[in-house]
């Protein structure tokens, strides 16, 4: 359900966006698919940084999200990763906040299905955007990499089924990103698996969904290139310091 309103929501959107200012959107300068290609060698954490989960019912109404991205900034996260919709606690005005504030690279996690939807990225501070391959046919798909590539952004594409991996894999310039939630609202590691190993090893795979806590991540160590992580990090007193342990692990 919580994705059925995620998705009215940015189709709603998109009339709202009719007249951005285009002169004021600069191409990124920030590359965000060179900080989380790893070549399956250890593992890129992406903080995800948002008020509330509803898949897993967690929630966080006081969190500072400039606050925390500055922490996961300091640290060795690879990039960032801010939500942007109204179902996830947070607006685009977080977007605004976070990439002023730090020097990581930062994904619009949240549903681009329109060009205005990626060029509002941009305005905003964004670095890469996320293109559902569920909710766009190829062309759609082709189309919006393009726009965002015009602006040096990457454009990560969410795949949740081996069917949908055909047309991310088209899109040879473009991240995959691999969302198979099982039914506890966490990533299904085994059908996350099943997808990733029929991805080229050259091609940078994250990882979209949950997981409960980082070593949950361990498996899936030279199969993925790295993960996007909300609960599991805001979930503890000192997410720099889970972020150093957890890649010491890994590194």
């Amino acid at each position: 359900m919580e994705r059925a309103r995620w998705i009215a929501e940015k189709r709603a959107e998109i009339a709202t966006l009719a007249d951005l200012p285009l002169p004021e959107i600069v191409p990124s300068r920030r590359d965000f698919t060179q900080f989380v290609a790893t070549q399956k060698q250890g593992m890129a954490l992406v903080p995800r940084l948002q008020r509330a989960n509803p898949a897993s019912g967690q929630v966080w109404p006081a969190l500072d999200l400039v606050a925390f991205a500055r922490a996961c900034d300091d640290s060795d996260a690879a990039a960032l990763a801010v939500r942007t919709a109204a179902v996830f606690g947070n607006a685009v005005a977080d977007l605004d906040a976070v990439a002023a504030a730090v020097s990581a690279p930062v994904l619009r996690d949240d549903l681009c299905l329109h060009e205005r939807h990626v060029l509002q990225s941009r305005l905003h501070g964004a670095d890469a955007v996320l293109l559902p391959a569920a909710e766009l046919d190829a062309a759609a798909l082709r189309e919006l990499a393009a726009v965002a590539s015009s602006m040096h952004m990457a454009a990560v594409i969410e795949v949740d089924r081996e069917a949908a991996l055909r047309a991310a894999l088209d899109l040879h310039t473009a991240c995959v990103g691999i969302a198979g939630t099982g039914r506890d609202g966490r990533a299904d590691m085994a059908r996350v698996r099943v997808v990733a190993e029929q991805v080229p090893r050259q091609r940078t795979v994250l990882l979209l969904d949950e997981v409960a806590a980082l070593d949950d991540l361990l498996p899936l160590v030279g199969v993925i290139d790295g993960a996007v992580v909300g609960d599991a990090l805001l979930a503890v007193a000192d997410p720099a310091a889970a972020i150093a342990a957890f890649l010491a692990r890994v590194g």
